[in-house]
């Protein structure tokens, strides 16, 4: 943790503190049921998350850890998993008893790993891949078999190319996703008079993708292909993303090359954005060969109208997967539930909560820089949220920091407060970084920050109030102009940092103010 964030979140005193079923027909539906605010007007759209996984082979040398320590195996993305509405990840690993038949590499893994993937989160698993019949013709049937008994939807295969090319659409606080999933290598069993998977064909494919488009609102296809272990998808795979994009998928699902490529946003059709991942490399496996052990996990924030934002994060993969938290935008941003988020297209700022020239409970020889009106902490009244100066007076936190500048030229050190009825209720110890603009949401604070004896704005934050004080999401650097959204579409509004280029120059209030 940075010291600038260290000292705002534990240098405070405080004042008067107060599972989806599976048909036949490839239809998976679920309604979430959510609880609606106290306040805010009724969302006109609903969002629904999507968590994406790369290869899971359970198998082979990661089939001992299956057997004796099967809860390891996903322990640190349950919670991940389970917080999505929905989870999908590429099954590598075909569920049978029959023994190996076809090819060198002997992926099977016991039916009863399936109940393992239920517990860990997923709704669904693409077994449209090359290994789906590596145990003979009925190998398709039986990792059907033992995912539908734990309702879990195997996608991309069926009795019937017919099934195999239907989308499983999966219906997540009330919008309908339509998933199809595809193996580019043609080294699986084509569905046809037996049982098998979709296998890519353009034609298929492009009515399949029609037919989901004109069913469901935001439409996944999982492409399981592409040249193994380069450091880039090959011709013929980036081909087949950009031909799914221009037929109006939202999101390319690929897997299959065993290594992590990057995540993308392009323009589709009809005048939506979607993101292309071609691969998100391995998700659990037991390869170690350069970059296999390293995938990426892809969350996107859908509705209605298409895709809202998406986050990545690497993931480890050997034996059993890992995750340290999610990548930090490199643009603008959007905290949700305190994450940050990448919006999927121009951030559309509500508008911004009253500023507020003089400050009641300002100390005496305290300077406002910049304070703005809202209910922080949920209470039903208004708090005033202020960045201020005042007279610096040593603390023990600061003792601990000997080589650290706490004091602006003026001698003054910098501070946030939440001001109530004319009394400071929170206050934030001296901080290295000043905040030098804000703006209070509906779920949050927007922050803007700056050096002690420079405005300029070099770095941004979101905090939420969390009962006692706030909880900081992580420092984004980089010049930011605070905002609020409501991004996740559910009638509140959440703190954002417009990042791209200087859209709002930085304001400062320099006025003694307050009662003493």
């Amino acid at each position: 943790m940075r010291l600038d964030v260290l000292l705002a979140c534990v240098a405070v005193w405080c004042a008067g503190c107060s599972s989806a079923p599976v048909e036949s027909t490839n239809t998976a539906l679920s309604t979430t049921t959510t609880t609606g605010y106290h306040d805010g007007p009724a969302a006109a759209q609903r969002t629904a998350s999507i968590v994406l996984l790369g290869d899971v082979m359970l198998g082979r040398s990661v089939a001992p850890v299956v057997m004796n320590d099967r809860d390891s195996i996903f322990e640190r993305l349950r919670a991940t998993l389970n917080g999505a509405d929905l989870a999908l990840a590429n099954l590598e690993s075909p569920l049978t008893e029959r023994p190996h038949m076809v090819g060198d590499n002997a992926l099977e893994a016991d039916p009863r790993s399936a109940p393992l993937l239920a517990g860990a989160g997923f709704d669904g698993m693409a077994i449209a891949n090359n290994h789906a019949g590596d145990a003979g013709p009925e190998t398709t049937t039986d990792t059907i078999a033992a995912l539908h008994a734990h309702d879990i939807a195997a996608i991309g295969a069926g009795a019937t190319l017919d099934e195999a090319t239907t989308a499983t659409v999966f219906e997540r606080n009330g919008v309908r996703i339509a998933v199809l999933a595809f193996d580019l290598t043609h080294g699986g069993p084509s569905a046809g008079v037996e049982a098998g998977v979709a296998t890519w064909d353009s034609a298929v494919a492009r009515s399949a993708v029609a037919a989901a488009r004109a069913t469901a609102d935001v439409v996944v296809v999982g492409i399981h292909g592409g040249v193994e272990y380069l450091p880039e998808p090959d011709p013929v795979l980036a081909g087949v993303v950009a031909d799914l994009t221009s037929w109006g998928v939202d999101i390319v699902w690929g897997n299959g090359a065993h290594v992590a490529y990057a995540v993308s946003v392009a323009a589709g059709a009809d005048d939506r954005q979607a993101v292309q991942a071609p691969g998100l490399g391995n998700a659990v496996f037991d390869q170690r060969m350069p970059r296999t052990q390293t995938g990426t996990m892809l969350e996107v924030l859908v509705s209605a109208d298409g895709v809202q934002a998406w986050r990545t994060a690497s993931i480890g993969t050997y034996l059993r997967a890992t995750f340290d938290g999610w990548d930090l935008p490199t643009g603008d941003a959007a905290s949700v539930d305190g994450e940050w988020w990448s919006p999927i297209g121009p951030l559309d700022p509500a508008a911004p909560a009253a500023s507020v020239q003089q400050v009641d409970g300002l100390v005496p020889g305290g300077v406002l820089i910049a304070a703005r009106l809202g209910d922080v902490d949920g209470d039903g009244v208004t708090d005033v949220v202020a960045s201020y100066r005042r007279p610096f007076r040593t603390r023990l936190l600061q003792q601990a920091f000997p080589d650290t500048d706490f004091i602006d030229a003026s001698g003054r050190g910098a501070h946030l407060g939440v001001f109530e009825a004319g009394t400071l209720r929170w206050g934030a110890g001296t901080m290295t970084l000043p905040v030098e603009t804000l703006d209070v949401c509906d779920d949050g604070v927007a922050l803007g920050f700056s050096a002690l004896d420079d405005p300029t704005v070099t770095a941004g934050s979101a905090w939420r109030w969390r009962g006692f004080g706030f909880a900081t999401a992580s420092l984004l650097d980089g010049h930011a102009v605070p905002i609020c959204v409501d991004l996740d579409l559910d009638g509140r509004t959440e703190p954002a940092l417009l990042r791209g280029h200087d859209t709002a120059g930085s304001q400062t209030i320099s006025t003694d103010g307050g009662d003493s």
